[in-house]
């Protein structure tokens, strides 16, 4: 049973007539294992729906493989079809092991969702509220205060996070309610992690100071959301007409002010599905673009991707 608040966050997320083959990324953990057993209820309320479960094992810790196990018994006990995808996470020097683990497990959560298949995720209120701040302290802008989205585009199918309104004392009353077993992450309590460092110190004289802070923070990410798509529909505008195949010419953000010459860049480059610059490198690219000689090609690389411009054209160099 599960209380009012996660049974209209999620028919909310859910209410969708194009949903109905669902995909829930289990990691064995208490999020995903609410999360699996809210769908199993939902299937069995909607018998049209059909459920799947992806468990991406990174063979990053000892107990790697444990996990997977316990994650295949709680599927079978939930009578839920589990596929476990070995991936490789890349090491190195320079390379955070936190967005190394993220990028290689939706990787391989985008190659095995299936064509108009969801993928759900159990990322929760508390989720958001972490997110925000971190995103906060490494100087972002609206895109990067609008937090997770509740559904976005994935693969060929789309990315749903039904439990964003819920609260992770929600979620985990609701599985000792269930009886259900979960695994622990012992990583969490390693400090050095930034989101592990915000999660065990910050937030509990955060919440202290100010309980409600969860929810008033992702009504924040809402604002910034929608702001967000106010820029997006500012720079479809502006980019109007102005684009030559993979092309934009540069005397189409020279006609604009300096911030939506900014704010149209940054979406060219995002709907290209790469991923954008800092703040300092876009000035870059524009004072480049704008001020080399006419017969000169500058360049200005980030990330695995490239600007260079070619007779007055900008041309996008994507990642691989």
């Amino acid at each position: 049973m599960c209380t009012p608040a996660t049974s209209a966050a999620l028919a909310r997320s859910l209410a969708h007539p194009e949903s109905s083959r669902y995909c829930v990324a289990f990691s064995g953990g208490l999020d995903s294992t609410a999360l699996l057993h809210l769908m199993r209820q939902w299937c069995e309320q909607h018998p049209a729906a059909t459920l799947r479960a992806l468990h991406v094992n990174h063979h990053l810790l000892t107990a790697a493989d444990q996990w997977a196990e316990h994650c295949r018994r709680m599927a079978a006990q939930m009578q839920i079809r589990l596929e476990v995808l070995e991936v490789k996470v890349g090491q190195g020097a320079g390379v955070s092991i936190e967005a190394a683990a993220r990028d290689a497990r939706y990787a391989a959560l985008r190659t095995h969702l299936g064509e108009g298949e969801v993928l759900l995720t159990a990322h929760h209120q508390d989720d958001q509220l972490e997110t925000v701040l971190l995103q906060l302290l490494r100087g972002a802008g609206v895109a990067g205060l609008s937090a997770m989205p509740e559904k976005a585009d994935f693969g060929r199918g789309c990315h749903v996070r039904p439990l964003l309104g819920c609260s992770r004392t929600d979620l985990e009353a609701l599985v000792r309610q269930a009886g259900l077993a979960w695994v622990e992450d012992t990583s969490n309590a390693q400090l050095q992690f930034d989101r592990n460092y915000m999660r065990q110190r910050v937030l509990p004289l955060l919440r202290e100071r100010w309980p409600q802070a969860a929810t008033t923070v992702s009504r924040t990410a809402g604002h910034m959301a929608e702001t967000q798509t106010l820029l997006d529909e500012l720079a479809r505008l502006d980019l109007a007409g102005a684009q030559e195949g993979d092309c934009l010419p540069v005397s189409a953000l020279q006609a604009l002010t300096l911030p939506r010459a900014r704010n149209a860049l940054r979406y060219w480059i995002r709907v290209a599905g790469v991923r954008p610059p800092s703040t300092v490198k876009l000035q870059e690219i524009l004072r480049q673009m704008f001020e080399s000689r006419p017969d000169a090609t500058p360049r200005v690389a980030w990330d695995g991707a490239e600007i260079s411009r070619r007779r007055g054209q900008l041309v996008l160099t994507r990642p691989g």
